[in-house]
């Protein structure tokens, strides 16, 4: 698995997957007054949401833009890593849209 450290390795595809998750749990840690750097706090907050996630990310334009087409895998394999980060306790990395990404 790919793990996305360095931002500008970043395409298009992966930033919008990573923005998805990162505001999906910033919403809930927010509305819990979580602190993102407390890992075992972040991982309780979202311990119930981690099902909401699939049905929320499949009403995405991301989702409908690769749903079983060209890049569907590229789209599986972001999901898998960023998924597997919030179980981690860790935000996706915050990826601006000015910064150098690949098409």
């Amino acid at each position: 698995m790919k793990m996305m450290n360095n931002p500008n390795d970043f395409s298009i595809l992966e930033r919008e997957i990573s923005t998805f998750f990162r505001q999906f749990a910033l919403t809930i840690l927010h509305q819990k007054h979580i602190d993102v750097n407390d890992k075992r706090a972040f991982k309780e907050a979202l311990i119930e949401y981690y099902e909401q996630i699939y049905p929320a990310f499949s009403q995405t334009e991301v989702f409908k833009r690769c749903f079983e087409k060209e890049h569907h895998e590229q789209m599986v394999e972001a999901y898998k890593e960023n998924f597997f980060l919030l179980l981690q306790g860790t935000l996706p990395p915050a990826l601006e849209k000015d910064q150098n990404i690949k098409p």
